[in-house]
């Protein structure tokens, strides 16, 4: 309702300026009357237009003010009338012409099919499934499928297993899922490797510890076996110690390191680099199940518990949360009395 108000004030003393304009009267003080006027309805229609504006149009705000106001000011009569049919038209028209991007349709009629005793995956065990003689085949083909969405550090004993089934089909497809999760991470590696050839030194110590996570992650998820596993925490260790050269302020690469030399069962040296990581600032949540994992082979038992202690309640890991409550109510005496 305001806005037509100064709508209609605007029209009206845009008129009255026109009536000076066109009075037979020439004089200083008529003409100083009909800009103060016309001024008035120049600046109650750029407050009208600019208030219908759409938001996007509204800035910078003094500018779209000052560029409103002097079209309607320097274009009598015209520009007032131009002013307003092109805000109504730039209102109306995008609305018009935009479409909808939903619509209604009819209710569907839903016609309810019995299933097939059998015919769809059962939530069973897995491992049971696929090592089953009485279940049937589609259903073990099907089992595979969603250890083929699982990761492989968690279905890779189960997957190579499954490449002596009597079964072909489950054969190919434990055969498929294996092969494919490796050369997504060989090809990744082969690209890393292509970049750090040419690399400058700035960007040295990014790719060699790349390449090192990405060799840890062949042997992580259980792809690498036998004298190939070996060669590539071989690699994993070498980029690593390469980053480090680098970058020897780096907790993170230090706990991967530890990690590699553990699984190569170099025990001391392993010791040696999550100790660093430790001192470094890594958290004992971290570090400290590793540590205690290098004193359980070593059977120092009190060692595990006071390490395990140290790990807080508020875990995220639901398994390191299980250790920590064995070693903390129970561990040594169990271990003491086997």
């Amino acid at each position: 309702m305001s806005s037509l108000k100064l709508l209609i004030y605007a029209i009206s003393a845009e008129l009255g300026s026109l009536l000076l304009l066109l009075s037979e009267k020439t004089s200083l003080g008529l003409f100083l009357l009909y800009l103060t006027s016309h001024g008035l309805a120049s600046a109650l229609m750029t407050v009208v237009a600019w208030g219908v504006l759409p938001s996007r149009f509204r800035t910078p705000k003094v500018a779209s003010w000052l560029l409103i106001f002097g079209f309607a000011f320097f274009i009598p009569a015209i520009g007032l009338l131009t002013l307003l049919s092109g805000v109504l038209l730039g209102v109306w028209l995008p609305n018009s012409l935009r479409q909808q991007p939903f619509a209604l349709v009819a209710q569907p009629y839903f016609t309810p099919v019995q299933a097939k005793p059998g015919s769809g995956f059962r939530q069973i065990d897995l491992k049971l499934l696929l090592s089953s003689d009485d279940a049937p085949d589609a259903l073990r083909v099907q089992g595979m499928l969603v250890l083929k969405d699982m990761p492989a550090r968690v279905t890779g004993k189960l997957l190579r297993e499954s490449l002596g089934d009597s079964y072909e089909d489950v054969r190919l497809l434990s055969y498929g899922i294996l092969d494919q999760k490796e050369k997504v991470i060989t090809r990744d590696i082969d690209r890393a490797m292509q970049l750090l050839e040419r690399a400058k030194e700035s960007r040295r110590y990014r790719l060699a510890r790349h390449l090192s996570e990405l060799y840890w992650e062949l042997n992580y998820q259980d792809l690498v076996r036998g004298d190939i596993r070996r060669i590539t925490l071989e690699k994993a260790a070498f980029y690593a110690d390469m980053a480090l050269m680098e970058s020897p302020q780096d907790a993170g690469l230090w706990l991967l390191r530890g990690r590699i030399l553990l699984a190569q069962e170099n025990l001391a040296e392993a010791q040696q680099s999550l100790v660093f990581a430790r001192r470094l600032g890594l958290s004992a949540n971290l570090v400290n199940p590793w540590l205690a994992e290098i004193a359980l082979q070593r059977c120092q038992f009190i060692l595990v518990k006071r390490l395990m202690g140290e790990i807080s309640d508020d875990s995220q890991f639901t398994n390191l949360n299980k250790s920590v409550e064995y070693w903390s109510d129970h561990g040594v005496s169990l271990r003491r009395q086997g």
